[in-house]
């Protein structure tokens, strides 16, 4: 895959959550701060466009949900997977309500970067590849739980979607999502990660980032 930014390495004396933060940084901004998602964030693109990221979206979350579901008996995993955080139900539900109907279900196609996103979560469940899990769980779940709430409101006040269209961002079952946070991460501090399967970790929260990353600049070339 195509990579911008090259993985920063932290200290192992870090806990795990501060040293994936740390470790992920320039992945991170470069993902955030892409030509796709300024113009969305900032409203000079379409609802269509957003169409196009939440079908894409959807297409990565099923992945990444099996994935959970296929690792979740590891005892590494348990301790981080939880079914209150799947979005696919809300993802289809938006995507219902947009498209005004179920049919766009089956015409769905991936794009290149999605593939190969898809490809390495499914390549992650067929390895029961713990920490690897771990790393996308992080980046993709943390990430709805910040900044996905600022989305919900930029589309609302560019776009003028409402909130039957949006459910993707609201967790229901999570009514306090600080705590959850802290609790998520704390939660990370307690895995008993050393050496490689840590660092493996640490870089695959990178690839992670960078996937997206990747996702945004062929959403880019697309853009109505």
């Amino acid at each position: 895959m195509t990579t911008a930014v090259q993985p920063r390495n932290g200290a192992d004396s870090l806990p795990l959550s501060k040293e994936l933060k740390a470790s992920t940084a320039d992945a991170h901004e470069s993902a955030e701060y892409s030509t796709f998602t300024q113009d969305l964030m900032g409203g000079s693109l379409t609802v269509a466009d957003f169409i196009a990221l939440q079908e894409q979206s959807w297409l990565f979350y099923q992945a990444l949900e099996n994935a959970a579901r296929v690792v979740a008996d590891d005892p590494i995993a348990a301790a981080i997977v939880d079914p209150a955080l799947e979005r696919v139900p809300s993802i289809e539900a938006d995507l219902d309500a947009l498209h005004g109907n179920t049919d766009w279900r089956g015409n769905v196609e991936p794009l290149p970067s999605t593939a190969m996103y898809v490809a390495r979560l499914n390549e992650i469940a067929a390895n029961a590849d713990a920490p690897g899990l771990i790393a996308h769980h992080y980046v993709r779940y943390l990430g709805d739980l910040s900044g996905g709430q600022v989305i919900a409101r930029m589309m609302q006040r560019h776009y003028g979607l409402g909130p039957e269209v949006l459910s993707f961002y609201r967790f229901t079952e999570i009514p306090k999502v600080k705590p959850y946070k802290d609790n998520y991460r704390a939660a990370l501090d307690a895995l008993p990660l050393e050496g490689s399967d840590r660092q493996r970790l640490l870089d695959e929260a990178c690839e992670a980032f960078l996937f997206n990353f990747n996702l945004f600049a062929d959403l880019g070339r697309t853009t109505r």
